[in-house]
């Protein structure tokens, strides 16, 4: 899927929303004397690879003074904020992620957004998830967590609070 950037906003604040596939036909758009709060919406973010990292990496460094806060990160970018030093802009924060869950009543696999400081706490230098599995699934099932709990929200306590706010 090609891969474009679109602007709007979300609370008076600038918002950037990233689709399609990060790689090396990926273009960033120069975006400059970006300040204050700026969201980035990844929800439509279907792949990223080495090439599309490094750009990533180059696109964000460009903003310095901006607050960059990442909403509906899909699990593709989630790996890579816990394997890539540097993926996750200084001072940024990720506001909410897609949770993988499998359910083997239903025989489907989805994908649930969960807000930090809602369904994700950090206690005690721990992740904690609290969320209620009948808002996943129907009566009668037994959704799981999809992914290793401790690999997969690593990345939110390995930059202290300060991401994870």
């Amino acid at each position: 899927m090609a891969f474009e950037v679109q602007q709007g906003q979300i609370d008076n604040n600038l918002l950037i929303t990233l689709v399609g596939d990060i790689d090396e036909e990926a273009v960033f758009p120069a975006l400059t004397n970006l300040s204050g709060d700026v969201y980035v919406d990844l929800k439509a973010v279907s792949s990223i690879n080495s090439i599309g990292i490094r750009a990533w990496i180059m696109w964000f460094t460009e903003m310095p003074s901006a607050q960059l806060n990442f909403i509906n990160c899909p699990k593709a970018v989630v790996m890579q904020m816990n394997m890539v030093e540097g993926f996750l802009p200084q001072g940024s924060q990720v506001k909410s992620l897609q949770v993988p869950f499998y359910c083997e009543n239903c025989d489907e696999e989805k994908d649930i957004i969960f807000h930090v400081g809602k369904e994700i706490l950090i206690q005690g230098g721990q992740v904690q998830l609290k969320y209620n599995k009948d808002s996943i699934c129907g009566d009668g099932c037994e959704p799981e967590l999809d992914v290793n709990e401790s690999k997969y929200f690593r990345f939110l306590l390995n930059g202290g609070q300060s991401q994870a706010a």
